[in-house]
């Protein structure tokens, strides 16, 4: 079962007119139009777009998932019918989790201009009951078996099959682990997912991020580039982090740390970091993150750590920002098992944010604060510089079926010819025999020479295997896996997970 392009349903929301001035703030922040909307140019709508519960394909987003979707919805289009061939008619501008009759959903608000073609025509059928529906495409990387937790792809279970499992029976479904993109929104003609129903939003309450769900709190607005910036402020840039945007001041002996949204974390987690050298009466902001040896954990081990579920988890950092009369030396002792630190940071002006940013980053970006409204005030600015000295690879045809793929590894030219290939099969999930081509150059001049046909946007070695993202001709996430075959070395080429 190879499923990775996903696509859930539910139903849009009716909001009600006029429209609120902090959507229209977060519409010309996020999506930065060339000139900016007010509220007499736009129509706005709002659409619950995945539950916590399993949908009719069998896949289900469980709530720890729920923040990383509402932070990919910002700035993706909304098109019809998963009609890529069209224009889009709207665009997602904010997303927030909320929790309607005990259950986690993601909300996604989206707008479109009023002096477009159809808009009208548009916005009487949402408002009329006849566009009440919706769809989601992503990519993702792992369907994790909510029976045995290995991808369901592999194991032995079976979405809505039943199974007994420590003495009692279970339905299996799988989970939506490491989601990576959000390709669109849709507007559809029949929904997949339970219990969706139409409601009314006036607008968002008022602050920077408003939310109904804690984990939610602490997303940061992703912009693109720094046009929009104040030229005159100076600016903190660190890492940006997949941790958990949190807050420490004395109590008594210990520190307390607390999510944005207030909510204490509990003392067997807090109570592994010193807290001598912490300057008394001082509240002061940092990022929570997590490791495995030196490794960072990703935010959804982060919370299952901290909710006491078993985890590879090691230890914690204490992140801080940087602030007089903390005193680091006597904060990070040697006897405790996790650790606080000052955040690797920059304080810079607008024209120094995308030098300090590249000096910074992890392969999520940077983020960045104006000084005068650092969190939790405000969540911040998540920022990704562009890389116009992009690697390329190249896929060339041979005699018969067989095709060759060639990229760069960083040290080498690597060549694989692909046997039997075909961008059909390999789009229905097909797996075709590769080769390493021999001796391949130690200079990259061959590659360069030949016409691009995409670009290679990253690159891992695991373990003898490519772990390949690419755009172009071949577009997602793409895996050259060691293999031996009829007692030769060779490879299993295949991919994982379908761009736009």
């Amino acid at each position: 079962m190879n499923v990775t392009l996903g696509r859930i349903t539910a139903r849009l929301a009716d909001p009600t007119e006029p429209v609120a001035a902090n959507l229209v703030d977060l519409i010309n922040r996020n999506i930065n139009p060339p000139t900016p909307v007010t509220a007499s140019d736009v129509f706005i709508r709002a659409m619950y777009v995945v539950s916590d519960e399993v949908n009719s394909f069998g896949g289900r987003f469980p709530p720890e998932e729920h923040s990383r979707l509402a932070e990919l919805l910002v700035d993706s289009p909304v098109i019809v019918g998963h009609r890529k061939d069209k224009l889009p008619i709207a665009r997602n501008f904010h997303a927030e989790v909320v929790s309607r009759q005990g259950q986690s959903w993601v909300k996604s608000y989206f707008y479109w201009l009023k002096s477009a073609e159809g808009s009208e025509n548009l916005r009487e059928n949402i408002d009329g009951g006849i566009y009440k529906e919706c769809s989601i495409g992503f990519t993702f990387q792992f369907p994790e078996c909510s029976i045995c937790g290995k991808d369901i792809r592999t194991c032995q279970h079976e979405p809505f099959a039943e199974y007994d499992d420590e003495g009692s029976r279970r339905i299996c479904h799988f989970n939506y682990r490491q989601i990576e993109r959000v390709l669109e929104t849709s507007l559809v003609y029949r929904g997949a997912v339970p219990d969706t129903s139409v409601t009314r939003v006036a607008g968002l309450r008022s602050g920077e991020a408003a939310t109904d769900d804690p984990v939610r709190a602490d997303v940061s607005t992703y912009i693109n580039d720094l046009t929009g910036l104040d030229n005159e402020q100076m600016y903190l840039v660190a890492p940006f982090y997949e941790g958990l945007s949190v807050t420490a001041e004395l109590a008594g002996e210990a520190l307390c740390v607390r999510r944005t949204s207030g909510e204490t974390l509990p003392p067997r987690v807090t109570e592994r970091f010193g807290a001598l050298g912490f300057p008394a009466g001082s509240v002061i902001p940092g990022q929570l993150v997590a490791y495995r040896g030196k490794e960072r954990l990703s935010r959804e081990q982060l919370e299952k750590h901290l909710a006491g579920r078993s985890t590879p988890v090691s230890r914690l950092e204490l992140k801080l920002f940087p602030q007089d009369g903390l005193d680091l030396s006597r904060l990070s002792r040697n006897d405790l098992p996790d650790r606080v630190r000052v955040i690797r940071h920059r304080i810079v002006g607008a024209a120094g944010i995308d030098t300090a940013a590249r000096s910074l980053m992890t392969r999520r970006g940077a983020r960045l604060w104006p000084l005068d409204k650092l969190p939790p005030a405000f969540c911040g600015y998540r920022y990704q510089p562009t890389n116009d000295g992009q690697p390329i690879y190249t896929v060339t045809s041979l005699d018969g079926d067989h095709c060759r793929l060639s990229f760069t590894d960083g040290k080498y030219n690597r060549r694989f010819v692909i046997r039997q290939f075909s961008l059909a099969r390999l789009a229905k999930g097909g797996r075709f025999i590769a080769d390493a081509a021999d001796d391949p150059p130690k200079s990259t001049d061959a590659i360069e020479s030949e016409n691009p046909h995409g670009q290679l946007l990253a690159l891992t070695r695991r373990e003898g295997s490519y772990l390949l993202t690419l755009s172009g001709v071949l577009n997602g996430r793409f895996v050259l896996r060691p293999m031996r075959l009829n007692g030769r070395e060779r490879y299993l080429f295949y991919c994982t997970a379908t761009g736009s």
